[in-house]
C-alpha cells in the first residue's frame, strides 16, 4: 500500500469558530486516509521547541494547507514567528523567511474559508488555485492524491506511471507495422509482375522479328 500523502495545516487562531473549522477538516482528511498534522495534534509543547517543530513539519509534509484569512495575512506581514506560550499567540502562521526556505519542500496550496476574499492570500500563494471550503473539498482531495509534486525526492524509477505504460505496450496489438509490411508486400509483388511483363513482351518481339524475316527470306 502506497504511503498516505502528509498534509500539514498552518493556519491562524482567529476565533473558535475558525478553529472549529479547521480541526473539522483536519478530521475530514484524516477519515479520507492523509497524515494530518496540526499544532492541535500535539499535548503539549514539543521538547525541541515550536519553531524546530514548525520548520520540521514544513520539510515533511507533502502538502502545506496556508487556511487564509485577513489575520493570517497580517501575521505574515509582521513576519513575526509567535509560538502558543507567548502572550499574543494567534496561529503557527508562515513567515516569508519559512516559505523561502521550504517551497522546495512541500507544496503550500491556499485555503479560503467559505466566503473567504482572494485579498486574503499571502502575497507568495497569490495566482496560485485556492480552494474554498468545504465547497471545493472534492478538488482539494484530488490534489492531495496526487503525489508528484515531490518527484524531485525520488529516484526515477519510482515514478510508479512508467508500470502500467509498459504493460499497455506489451500487450498492445503491432497494427500499425503490420500494416507497413503487407503495403511493402504488395510493393514488390508490384515491382516483380512489371518485370515479368517487360521481359515477356522484349521475348515476343523477338519472335515475331525472326518470324518477319523467315517470310521475307
Amino acid at each position: 500500500m502506497p504511503n498516505r500523502s502528509r498534509v500539514f495545516i498552518s493556519y491562524s487562531h482567529d476565533s473558535e469558530q475558525h478553529v472549529q473549522f479547521v480541526l473539522e477538516l483536519a478530521e475530514r482528511l484524516i477519515e479520507d486516509g492523509f497524515n494530518c498534522v496540526l499544532d492541535f495534534s500535539l499535548d503539549e509543547a514539543p521538547t525541541e521547541g515550536w519553531r524546530a517543530w514548525f520548520e520540521a513539519e514544513l520539510q515533511a509534509a507533502d502538502f502545506t494547507l496556508v487556511i487564509c484569512t485577513p489575520s493570517y495575512w497580517e501575521r505574515y506581514r509582521s513576519n513575526a514567528l509567535l509560538t502558543p506560550h507567548t502572550e499574543n499567540f494567534s496561529g503557527l502562521v508562515i513567515t516569508e523567511e519559512l516559505y523561502n526556505t521550504y517551497v522546495a519542500q512541500t507544496k503550500f496550496v491556499p485555503i479560503l474559508p467559505e466566503g473567504g476574499k482572494l485579498q486574503a492570500i499571502i502575497p507568495p500563494l497569490q495566482g496560485q488555485n485556492a480552494y474554498e471550503l468545504m465547497t471545493d473539498y472534492l478538488g482539494l482531495h484530488q490534489l492531495l492524491k496526487n503525489r508528484s509534486v515531490r518527484s524531485s525526492k525520488a529516484e526515477p524509477q519510482a515514478v510508479r506511471w512508467t508500470d502500467s505504460t509498459d504493460s499497455q505496450a506489451q500487450s498492445a496489438p503491432l497494427s500499425k507495422p503490420t500494416r507497413l509490411s503487407e503495403e511493402t508486400t504488395r510493393a514488390h509483388s508490384s515491382s516483380g509482375d512489371n518485370k515479368q511483363i517487360i521481359y515477356l513482351a522484349v521475348i515476343g518481339g523477338l519472335i515475331l522479328g525472326a518470324a518477319l524475316l523467315f517470310l521475307l527470306f
